[in-house]
């Protein structure tokens, strides 16, 4: 079940020509309801969620689509992990702000060619790629921005990344010393807002 993201109007009574107790009451009880409902909005905890992964992600086939998988949670909000856990699902329709930070790298070779892009439902999102190259082994480099979205309730986002070269890995680097762990990825989800028809109609 979700939550509604929106605050309804109040439906407010006529106003009457003379003083009439039972109909201040029914205003003050139709402005009691509005405000109960503005002051539950704004409390409310906003759905969000922080996943990582503790596993080094391979590059098993080349040329072939990988997953970004998330194996740990920070904490998730109307937002969660479906199966497999690429799939990160939305209880509410809405605007949301995706963003991630993945450590690439390469176990031999020379440089190689590393594509990044969002799905919603397994559907690639067109015009939404990025091309990052690793110059070679031990040649760490991270792959960080975001994406703004318009998902609807039960809508998946995944993040799919493919390479020619079975050398690149997104690895996970166990703490040392005084350095925390890495993990191979780090993603956030934040919802922003609503969203109008118009915005929707731009999206199909």
């Amino acid at each position: 079940m979700t939550t509604p993201r929106g605050v309804v109007p109040p439906n407010l009574p006529i106003a009457l020509k003379e003083y009439d107790q039972r109909g201040m009451e029914q205003f003050n009880n139709v402005l009691r309801l509005y405000f109960n409902q503005v002051s539950n909005r704004i409390n409310a905890p906003t759905p969000h969620a922080s996943y990582f992964d503790t596993t080094t992600q391979p590059n098993p086939v080349a040329d072939a689509v990988n997953l970004f998988t998330y194996n740990s949670v920070v904490s998730d909000y109307e937002v969660t992990r479906g199966t497999p856990t690429s799939k990160i699902i939305v209880a509410n329709t809405g605007v949301y702000n995706f963003q991630f930070s993945a450590q690439l790298d390469k176990t031999g070779g020379s440089a190689s060619a590393v594509y990044i892009w969002p799905r919603i439902n397994g559907v690639n999102l067109p015009n939404s790629a990025t091309k990052v190259t690793i110059d070679g082994p031990n040649s760490e480099i991270v792959a960080a921005w975001n994406f703004v979205l318009v998902l609807e309730a039960n809508d998946y986002f995944e993040l799919a990344w493919q390479s020619s070269d079975t050398n690149v890995v997104i690895p996970y680097v166990t703490a040392s010393g005084n350095i925390p762990a890495i993990p191979s990825i780090i993603l956030s989800v934040v919802w922003v807002s609503n969203y109008g028809a118009a915005i929707y109609q731009a999206r199909t």
